[in-house]
């Protein structure tokens, strides 16, 4: 009668052929959990021809490491039992999540020598989860040389990320606030072209110097012996779209993988830094910059400083072939400390996202209302009367434009009647709040109320 296998222990023990399982040695690797899409792939992929033998195992806790010693308990209360296999989609950015292993334990042969692989997770005290993975093998010519050559791929994999590369990535604060979640978000980003980027020609050519001419010249700056590492700082006031730009890049740096970290995030830096290595060419891109990276003289606590002093010390920390661009964003540059903002290394340019120019008005109108139709003069009107105003501030009315257009008789005409009633209503301008909502900047709004004072529309 067949034995049926319940336990571990078990499992190795019929495998090995032997009853003394302290015999067996082992080597494990532990990698951030990320890459376990990655790490299961390869294990899946190497083995294959082999024809493993895969069983579920069962984990008591979760923030114990389980190890291949685990496994050969043979009593009391730490056996551990084999389980069915669980598994858990990740999305990996492609059309199908990628179904990843929560513990697996592969048996094979190399010739007539066994051999055993163990992948578990688990997640320390602090909340970030990590992959373990492990070979074990009784001493053999053939299982010692497989051995060597698997941890070194192994390796390979956990420095290289094929799941990952050419995307954009964040992770989501876990419940224990700790900045970082096991598994990361792809986004799936637009694609923005040139031509959705409403910018002075000015400030285009300053991000086409900076970053794309940069870019491009990665592979020389190296044979010359030049640092590929280089910070770019972004600022302006809100609404002028300075995140728009960042997708911009992000879209059209081809073959660089774009990180997305926001201010809450910063005390993970160091995690973040090392996956921006991991996956370089990339982006590590820090919105709000000034939130964390504010100078010294408006921080209050050590804990605002311990972030501040390890932001620069990650980014002075990298190699000096660092393959790495940043890009930080702010909507108040004058906050920021100077030993962020002013010295190369950490911040080698800093490209002003302006309050658009009335050509740019113009553009933005067209772009956001490509599919009005606008009486002769109505477009002139709208860009004179949104003078100082912000990208975000156009593109709200003119969908109020739109709004306006349909209620009136569901059609697509947009009047002079219109513009002047929508740009000019009272509770928007009233309202500090609701100016700032829209983008509108003060000097803007004071001049309008004055306007709207004269005719007494607010009656």
């Amino acid at each position: 009668m067949t034995e049926i296998v319940r336990f571990a222990w078990q499992a190795l023990h019929h495998h090995f052929t032997n009853d003394d399982l302290t015999g067996l040695a082992s080597s494990r690797r532990k990698f951030a959990s990320h890459l376990l899409p990655d790490l299961q792939t390869m294990i899946e992929e190497e083995i294959a021809p082999l024809s493993p033998k895969l069983f579920g195992v069962h984990q008591p806790r979760e923030f114990l490491a389980m190890q291949l010693s685990d496994l050969v308990i043979r009593e009391g209360e730490f056996v551990v039992p084999l389980t069915p296999l669980q598994y858990q989609d990740i999305d990996i950015g492609e059309d199908e999540p990628y179904a990843s292993l929560h513990n697996g334990l592969w048996s094979f042969q190399i010739g007539d020598e066994p051999l055993a692989i163990f992948l578990s997770q688990f997640t320390d005290f602090e909340g970030r989860r990590y992959v373990q993975v492990e070979i074990a093998y009784l001493p053999g010519e053939q299982a010692s040389a497989f051995s060597r050559e698997f941890l070194r791929k192994i390796q390979a994999v956990g420095e290289s990320s094929r799941n990952y590369r050419n995307k954009v990535l964040s992770f989501e604060p876990d419940g224990r606030h700790s900045g970082m979640q096991g598994s990361m978000r792809v986004h799936a980003l637009p694609a923005v072209r040139r031509n959705d980027v409403v910018l002075s020609e000015a400030t285009m050519a300053r991000l086409d110097a900076h970053i794309f001419d940069f870019d491009r010249h990665r592979e020389g700056l190296k044979r010359l012996g030049q640092s590929t590492q280089k910070g770019i700082l972004l600022y302006g006031p809100p609404g002028t779209g300075k995140t728009h730009v960042i997708r911009y890049v992000s879209a059209n740096l081809v073959g660089r993988t774009t990180l997305l970290v926001t201010a809450e995030q910063m005390k993970q830096i160091a995690s973040y830094i090392a996956l921006a290595r991991t996956l370089q060419p990339s982006i590590v891109v820090l919105e709000d910059v000034d939130l964390v990276g504010r100078s010294r003289e408006d921080i209050y606590g050590q804990k605002a400083e311990s972030l501040l002093n390890r932001l620069l010390n990650e980014m002075d920390g990298l190699a000096p072939d660092a393959d790495i661009l940043f890009i930080l964003t702010t909507n108040r540059p004058e906050h920021i400390e100077d030993a962020l903002a002013s010295r190369p290394g950490r911040v080698d340019e800093a490209i002003e996202i302006p309050l658009p120019d009335p050509a740019c008005r113009e553009r933005l109108i067209g772009l956001y209302g490509q599919t009005l139709v606008f009486e002769d003069g109505a477009v002139a009107d709208a860009v004179a009367r949104s003078e100082g105003s912000s990208a975000a501030y156009v593109k709200e009315m003119v969908r109020r434009l739109a709004q306006r257009s349909l209620a009136r008789d569901g059609g697509d005409f947009v009047s002079r009647e219109d513009v002047e009633v929508v740009f000019g209503d009272c509770a928007i301008l009233s309202s500090r709040l609701n100016r700032r909502i829209v983008g509108l900047s003060e000097k803007t709004s004071r001049r309008q109320n004055a306007e709207e004072d004269e005719c007494d529309c607010c009656d």
